[in-house]
């Protein structure tokens, strides 16, 4: 084996494991949390209001993020909402005191930040057949001033409370990591065979 095929298959080794690297970075990337319960349940019929409205997450959340990052919040088919704002983060599991209006279809939505600091939110419909508890708002209450804004995520719900384009972000810094690492092994394989290559008649 000449001196220039060893460099290529010694390049070909060191660029399919930059490609190795850059597959196994980009789903870390990805894992942000994943609803795997609430109160209500999507889609249930509510006779009863529960003592209070939650989800819960996979894993513990990053409740440092601060309050204002999460929302938990009942929002009435005619656009009203209701419950105080006040939320309980502890450990995966957001909650907050249950408040509803008249009977009629309604959506509890949420917000929570992963662990890894990414946003995640989502919606649940479900449907309330018992009495008022509460009056409604044209604006969602908060404890401490701040209005959250669990509108910051997009893209259809994938039916599990996780809306597409966030729970499939990867954060820009690591793509261009990624990137330039695959760049850097591309140019060194490039020298590589230029330095061994032998010339015509030598």
């Amino acid at each position: 084996m000449t001196r220039a095929l060893r460099a290529l298959a010694a390049a070909a080794s060191v660029v399919a494991a930059g490609a190795a690297l850059a597959l196994v970075a980009a789903p870390a990337a990805e894992a942000h949390s994943v609803l795997v319960a609430s109160t209500p349940e999507a889609g249930v019929t509510l006779a009863e209001l529960p003592a209070e409205f939650s989800v819960t997450m996979n894993e513990t959340l990053l409740s440092g993020a601060g309050d204002a990052a999460f929302a938990l919040r009942v929002r009435s088919s005619d656009g009203l909402y209701y419950g105080d704002g006040c939320l309980t983060i502890v450990d995966a599991t957001v909650s907050t005191p249950a408040a509803i209006g008249p009977a009629g279809d309604y959506t509890l939505e949420w917000q929570v930040v992963s662990a890894d600091g990414h946003p995640v939110g989502g919606e649940i419909p479900f449907t309330w057949t018992g009495e008022a508890t509460a009056d409604g708002a044209t604006e969602p209450a908060a404890c401490g001033g701040a209005v959250p804004n669990p509108g910051t995520t997009t893209g259809p719900d994938d039916g599990s409370g996780h809306h597409g384009d966030t729970a499939s972000e990867i954060p820009l810094g690591d793509v261009l990591w990624i990137v330039g690492a695959v760049l850097v092994v591309a140019l060194a394989v490039t020298g590589a065979l230029i330095a061994t290559r032998r010339r015509p008649g030598t």
